[in-house]
C-alpha cells in the first residue's frame, strides 16, 4: 500500500519541470488564441490536449527579430485557467494537477514561444529550448502551441504573398489608370480641337452664306432698280413718242390748212381810188415811187372788208387791240422799210397766230396754273419752297443747291404734265437724302407731296411704286430704333424699354408719313388694280414693326386704319408671292393685333405716359380691325378672316384675357367707363361669332391653356357677364352680351360646374340647353 501510495503520489515529475513552465504554457495558449482571432477572423484554435513528453531534448529556435505583440500581451491568463483545469471527471483542484497532467509519465517542459519572458522568475533552460528524455524514441504528439504557431506562420506567409500580389495589382491598376487618364486627356484635347475647328468651319460657312445672301440681295435690288428704271424709261419714251405723234399730226393739219387757205384765198376787194394831190414843190420823184419807197403810217394801204351795196362802210376802231408781233432775238428791230407784198404776207401770218383755231389751242401748256401753284408753294410761312431749297445742299455735293438740282431733274422729263415731272424730281431728291442721311429737306418733300396729292390726285397714283417705298424707308428711320426697344426684338426680348431721344431723328415725323400712306390707300379704294399694287409694295415686316407697343399711339392707330384697307375677299395684309407666305403673314398680323389688347404702350424716353383714353382708343381701333377681318363688309359671306382667327393658337385666348382685364377696369369706375363697356360688348360679339362660325376648328380649352391663368379668367369673366344685372358699373353691358356669355358657358362647363355656379348665383337665370329644347318640344306638341 505504501509502495502504491508512494508511486501514485510521486512528485518526481514536478521536480523535472521548470518553475515557470505552467505560466509559460498558459501565456503561450493565450497568445495563440489572440493571434488566431486577428489573422483569420474566427479560425478555430486547436483544443487543449494533454502533452506526452518524450525523454529527449528538442531545441526549436525562432527568429529573435519578429515581434508577436509582446508589448501588448498581458500575463493575465483567461479566467477558466485560474479557476482550475477541467477533464472528463469535472473540475479538479490544484492538488490533482500531478495526476491529470502527468498521467502518462514524466515529460519535460516545452518552451513554445519567445515572446513571453519572465525576468522575475529565472529559467533553468536556455530560451526556446525543449528538453525531453532521450530514452523514448520517435516523435510524440506535439502540443497545441507548436501547431498554432505553424498555422500562424503559414497564414502570415499567405498574407504576405497575397499582400505582395495585391500591391502588384494595385500598382498595375494605378499605371492603367494613369494611362487611361492621359489617353482621356488626349482624346479630350482632340475633341476640343475638332469642336473648335468645326465651330470655326460653321462660322466661316455662315459668314460666307450671309455674304452670299447679302450679295444676292444687293444684286436682286440692283436688278429690280434697273428693271424699274428701264420700265420708267420705257414709259417715258412711250409718252414722248405719243406727244411727238400728236405734234406731228398737228403740224400736218396746220400745213394742210395753210395750203387750203392759200388756194382759196380771195382777191382783195376794190377800193375807191384816191385823187392824187398836187404838191406845190416837186422834188423830181413821182408820188407812186415815194409811196412805194417809204410809205407812211397814215398813207399805208390797209385791207378792208368789202361792203354791201347800199350799206355804209364801217370805220375801223382805233381802240381794238392789235396783235403784238414778237421779233426773234437775232433779228434787227429797226427794219421798218419793206414792200407791200412783204407787209401783206406778214399781216396774214400775224392774223393766223392771233386767231387760234382748234389744233393750235392744244399746243399751249395746259398745266401752267398747276406749275405756278407748285412753284409758289410754301412750307415755311415766309419763304417759298424754291427759296428754302436754294439755301440747302447735299453733303456729298455742297456746291449745288437743291433748287438747281430740282430744276435740272424737272427738265429731264418731258411728260406733258408738270405735276408728275415735279413729283419725280422730288422723289429722286428724297431718295438721295435718305441715302446720305440728310433729313433737313424731308419735311418739305412731304408737304409738297401732300399738296400735289390734293391738287392732282392722278399724278400721285401714277407714282405709287417709288412713293410707297420711300415712305416706308422714311418711317423706318425712327421706327426701327423704337422696335429694337420693344419686347419682340432680340436685343430686349421680353422687356419693354423706352427709346432714348439720341437714337431718334426729330426732323422725321413718322406719324405724318404713315398718314400719307393711309391717304394714298384711301385714294386707291375705288381702283382695285391700284390698291393691289399698293399692298404689293407694303412689306410685311413694316406692318409688324408698326404694330409693336413701343411705337407712338398715332402711328399704331394709323397702321390699324391702313390695314383695314387691305381686307380683300380671300386675304388681308400685304400681298405675298406664295399662299404659304400669305397665310403666315396673316397669322402674324392677327397675333400682333390681339397682343395690343393686353399690352401697355410705351412712350419714348422723357415723354409723359399715355393716358387711359389714348390706350382705350388704340384698343378700340384694334377690335375694329379684327371685326373687319372676321366680317368682311365687302364680302359678307366670306369666312376667310374668321377662320384665321379661329385657327390661330392664342388669338381667342388673348381676346378672352383682354375682356377679363377690361371688365376689371370697368369695376374701378374710371372716367372712360363707356369705352371699356364698348370694348367688352365688341369682344364678346367677336368671340361668340367666331366660335359659332367655326365650331369644329375651335378647341377653346386647349387654347386657354397657352395663356397663364386662361381657364380661370375665362370662367370668371363669362360668369360675371352671364349673371350681370346691368346695374351701376355694369350699366353699359348690353343684354345681347349677357346672352352670348350664357351660350358660351353652356357649351364650356360640365353639369357639376353649372350647379356650383347656380349655388354661387342663386338669383340668376340659368338656361339649360337640354331643358330648354325639351320645353320647346312640349310647347310645340301642345300647339
Amino acid at each position: 500500500m505504501e509502495d502504491i501510495d508512494d508511486d501514485f503520489f510521486s512528485d518526481d515529475g514536478f521536480d523535472d519541470i521548470p518553475p515557470d513552465a505552467l505560466q509559460r504554457l498558459e501565456h503561450d495558449a493565450f497568445l495563440a488564441t489572440q493571434l488566431g482571432q486577428q489573422t483569420q477572423g474566427g479560425a478555430e484554435l486547436v483544443p487543449e490536449t494533454r502533452l506526452n513528453w518524450a525523454p529527449r531534448e528538442i531545441t526549436d529556435r525562432y527568429p529573435q527579430n519578429e515581434p508577436t505583440n509582446a508589448a501588448n500581451a498581458t500575463l493575465q491568463p483567461p479566467a477558466q485557467l485560474h479557476t482550475g483545469l477541467t477533464s472528463d471527471y469535472g473540475a479538479l483542484d490544484v492538488g490533482e494537477l500531478d495526476a491529470e497532467v502527468f498521467d502518462d509519465g514524466p515529460s519535460p517542459a516545452v518552451v513554445l514561444d519567445k515572446s513571453g519572458t519572465f525576468p522575475d522568475r529565472p529559467s533553468h533552460y536556455a530560451p526556446d529550448t525543449i528538453v525531453l528524455d532521450e530514452d523514448e524514441e520517435g516523435p510524440r504528439q506535439i502540443g497545441s502551441g507548436l501547431s498554432v504557431l505553424s498555422d500562424l506562420r503559414k497564414d502570415h506567409q499567405l498574407l504576405e504573398a497575397k499582400f505582395q500580389e495585391e500591391n502588384e495589382r494595385y500598382s498595375r491598376m494605378e499605371s492603367e489608370l494613369a494611362n487611361a487618364k492621359s489617353m482621356a486627356e488626349t482624346k479630350t484635347g482632340e475633341i476640343a480641337i475638332i469642336r473648335s475647328n468645326q465651330a470655326k468651319m460653321i462660322g466661316d460657312y455662315e459668314r460666307q452664306l450671309s455674304n452670299l445672301r447679302k450679295a444676292m440681295a444687293e444684286e436682286l435690288a440692283k436688278h429690280k432698280e434697273e428693271v424699274e428704271a428701264a420700265r420708267e424709261e420705257g414709259k417715258m419714251l412711250a409718252t414722248e413718242n405719243a406727244f411727238l405723234k400728236r405734234d406731228l399730226a398737228e403740224e400736218a393739219s396746220r400745213i394742210n390748212q395753210m395750203r387750203a387757205k392759200a388756194r382759196t384765198e380771195e382777191k382783195a376787194a376794190p377800193v375807191t381810188p384816191k385823187k392824187s394831190k398836187v404838191l406845190p414843190f416837186r422834188d423830181g420823184f413821182n408820188d407812186e415811187e415815194i409811196l412805194a419807197a417809204s410809205p407812211s403810217k397814215s398813207g399805208k394801204s390797209k385791207r378792208t372788208t368789202p361792203t354791201l351795196a347800199g350799206k355804209k362802210r364801217r370805220r375801223t376802231s382805233r381802240d381794238s387791240p392789235t396783235p403784238l408781233q414778237l421779233t426773234p432775238h437775232g433779228e434787227a428791230i429797226g427794219m421798218g422799210v419793206a414792200d407791200d407784198a412783204a407787209d401783206e404776207a406778214m399781216s396774214d401770218i400775224v392774223m393766223d397766230q392771233s386767231i387760234p383755231k382748234g389744233p393750235s389751242l392744244k399746243r399751249e401748256p395746259p398745266n401752267t396754273h398747276v406749275m405756278k401753284q407748285i412753284l409758289n408753294h410754301r412750307t415755311q410761312p415766309h419763304k417759298s419752297d424754291i427759296e428754302a431749297m436754294a439755301e440747302l445742299a447735299f453733303p456729298s455735293e455742297p456746291e449745288r443747291t437743291l433748287s438747281s438740282i430740282l430744276f435740272e431733274e424737272t427738265t429731264k422729263h418731258n411728260l406733258g404734265n408738270y405735276a408728275v415731272e415735279h413729283m419725280q424730281a422730288i422723289l429722286s431728291m428724297w431718295s438721295r437724302a435718305l441715302q446720305e442721311k440728310f433729313f433737313e429737306p424731308i419735311p418739305m418733300f412731304l408737304e409738297v407731296t401732300y399738296f400735289i396729292l390734293a391738287f392732282d390726285e392722278s399724278s400721285i397714283l401714277s407714282l405709287i411704286d417709288p412713293l410707297v417705298l420711300l415712305l416706308q424707308e422714311t418711317v423706318e428711320v425712327n421706327g426701327v430704333p423704337r422696335f429694337k426697344h420693344s419686347p419682340y426684338a432680340r436685343q430686349s426680348f421680353g422687356q419693354v424699354r423706352p427709346t432714348p431721344p439720341s437714337e431718334l431723328e426729330p426732323l422725321v415725323d413718322s406719324t405724318e408719313h404713315v398718314r400719307m400712306l393711309y391717304k394714298i390707300a384711301c385714294r386707291c379704294l375705288d381702283n382695285d388694280r391700284a390698291l393691289e399694287d399698293f399692298w404689293r409694295r407694303i412689306h410685311y415686316s413694316f406692318v409688324l414693326m408698326m404694330l409693336s407697343c413701343s411705337q407712338p399711339v398715332g402711328d399704331v392707330k394709323l397702321t390699324l386704319s391702313l390695314l383695314m384697307t387691305s381686307v380683300r375677299a380671300n386675304s388681308f395684309g400685304s400681298i405675298q408671292e406664295s399662299e404659304q407666305d400669305q397665310s403666315a403673314n396673316e397669322q402674324y398680323i392677327v397675333d400682333r393685333v390681339a397682343s395690343l389688347l393686353c399690352e401697355t404702350l410705351q412712350p419714348d424716353e422723357g415723354q409723359p405716359p399715355y393716358t387711359r383714353v389714348e390706350i382705350c382708343d388704340v384698343r378700340l381701333e384694334a377690335i375694329s380691325f379684327l371685326m373687319t377681318v372676321a366680317f368682311n363688309p365687302n364680302e359678307p359671306a366670306d369666312t376667310h378672316g374668321s377662320r384665321v382667327i379661329a385657327s390661330h393658337p392664342t388669338t381667342l385666348a388673348k381676346l378672352i384675357r383682354a375682356m377679363h382685364d377690361e371688365l376689371n377696369s370697368l369695376y374701378s369706375y374710371p372716367p372712360e367707363k363707356d369705352m371699356h363697356s364698348e370694348m367688352i360688348n365688341e369682344l364678346m360679339r367677336l368671340i361668340y361669332s367666331v366660335i359659332h362660325r367655326h365650331p369644329g376648328e375651335v378647341d377653346l380649352q386647349s387654347k386657354l391653356q397657352r395663356i397663364p391663368g386662361g381657364k380661370q379668367k375665362f370662367l370668371v369673366v363669362m360668369t360675371r357677364l352671364a349673371f350681370s344685372e346691368g346695374l351701376v358699373l355694369e350699366a353699359g353691358i348690353e343684354d345681347e352680351t349677357v346672352e352670348m356669355a350664357h351660350g358660351i358657358l353652356d357649351d364650356a362647363v360640365n353639369p357639376e360646374e353649372a350647379e356650383a355656379l347656380l349655388e354661387a348665383f342663386p338669383h340668376a337665370k340659368w338656361e339649360d340647353p337640354e331643358a330648354k329644347s325639351a320645353e320647346e318640344k312640349d310647347t310645340e306638341m301642345k300647339d
